[in-house]
């Protein structure tokens, strides 16, 4: 049995059957070595390429990381050197993220503090901040928010502002100097005049024969000679401080009502209709110093009643106005043209014989001084409106909040 075994490939291969099956079977043999030679250098190919693909793509990724490296530290570089304060807060007002300048203003730690907190600890706002914000080092910044793009958050910038005020404040001095340096020369002129019938008319009471009629009608006209005096160094004085301290907050109502007592007198003796027009809301309020407001207007109701009117007739109105306290004075006069209107302003230039030239000036120091604006129109033979717009507080509303 185990010789028979052992024989059979000899007995298979000297048959013709059995040698044309070794045949094929070693083509077939010869066959597939052959395509697994292939597949393996195909099999080779494809790893290469691989390999190569995979080194490039390792490069190209690791000269990209490169890149945003140096494009991260670049824009944390610009976030450090940026002239104002950066602070980035979460989803929850979390402060993730700050520069230097937002530390130095704000005072560390900030990283990690609720963005609420640190405007309850370190911020103080005053009465007459406006557009900008007070922190309790006594610094002033301006504050300006966005919203991060695919994210939630905000980011905040922080503007120091306290140089720039202190400049434009100098600046606004320097410039009232200047002017009131040109005004001496001029105000000597102006004062000599009603000084010289002054002191004439002085002399003339002197005199011991004078009689009672002629005695009452020289103190008369030697008190209205003063007056314009003191009405030209009230005016100009006015005009020289500029910077007033605004120390006295005040209802728009309260305000108002001072006004129209202190020109009851004024408007009585010169005979005019006046007619008073409150339309501000209850409950507003505003930072004034409010001895030279009061002056201010009481300027414009003489501008006013001095219009050329035989019998004057002017309008005094209190509004609320896109946020704004308005005070406008309206009167029915003569108007003025446009060239007199271009000229109103200019220290010493007036419509009026007896004008001190220094009225309009004064009213509009007094309300740059309080952060406010004045305003002027008119039209020959209809008449002027001049109108002081001035900044008010904040009001409370309920909740605590600011409206």
């Amino acid at each position: 049995m185990a010789n028979t075994a052992q024989h059979l490939p000899q007995d298979i291969a000297a048959t013709p059957e059995g040698k044309q099956d070794l045949e094929q079977a070693y083509a077939l043999f010869s066959r597939m070595s052959e395509q697994l030679r292939e597949s393996q250098g195909l099999l080779e190919q494809q790893v290469a390429q691989l390999k190569a693909e995979l080194a490039e793509v390792s490069a190209k990724r690791t000269r990209e990381l490169a890149e945003k490296a140096r494009l991260a530290g670049r824009l944390q570089n610009l976030l450090d050197l940026l002239p104002g304060g950066v602070i980035v807060l979460d989803g929850r007002g979390v402060v993730r993220e700050t520069n230097p300048v937002a530390r130095e203003l704000l005072g560390e730690p900030l990283e990690g503090q609720l963005w609420r907190e640190l405007i309850r600890d370190r911020f103080a706002p005053r009465d007459d901040d406006y557009h900008e914000v007070s922190l309790r080092s006594g610094r002033r910044v301006s504050i300006a928010t966005r919203s991060l793009r695919g994210e939630p958050g905000q980011i905040i910038l922080l503007t120091d502002l306290t140089e720039t005020r202190q400049l434009q404040a100098q600046l606004a001095r320097n410039e009232r100097l200047s002017a009131l340096g040109r005004m001496v020369a001029s105000l000597a002129h102006q004062i000599r005049t009603p000084l010289s019938t002054a002191l004439l008319y002085a002399s003339h009471l002197n005199q011991p024969e004078l009689s009672g009629t002629h005695r009452q009608r020289f103190s008369q006209r030697l008190k209205d000679r003063l007056q314009t005096i003191e009405l030209q160094v009230r005016d100009m004085l006015m005009f020289a401080k500029g910077d007033l301290p605004l120390n006295n907050q005040v209802t728009a109502q309260s305000l108002f009502a001072e006004l129209q007592q202190q020109a009851e007198t004024l408007i009585s003796e010169s005979g005019a209709d006046c007619r008073w027009d409150d339309r501000a809301p209850a409950g507003v309020r505003l930072l004034c110093n409010q001895e030279t407001l009061i002056g201010a207007a009481l300027n414009l109701i003489e501008n006013a009643i001095q219009a050329g009117a035989p019998t004057p007739r002017l309008k005094v109105i209190q509004r609320l106005q896109e946020g704004r306290l308005s005070i406008s004075v309206v009167d029915g006069g003569r108007g003025m043209s446009r060239e007199e209107l271009a000229r109103i302003g200019e220290p010493f230039y007036t419509t009026r014989d007896q004008g001190t030239g220094l009225g309009v000036s004064v009213v509009k120091s007094v309300a740059q001084a309080h952060g406010g604006a004045f305003m002027l129109r008119s039209r020959a033979g209809q008449g002027s409106w001049a109108e002081l717009v001035l900044p008010v507080l904040p009001q409370m509303v309920k909740g605590g909040t600011m409206a």
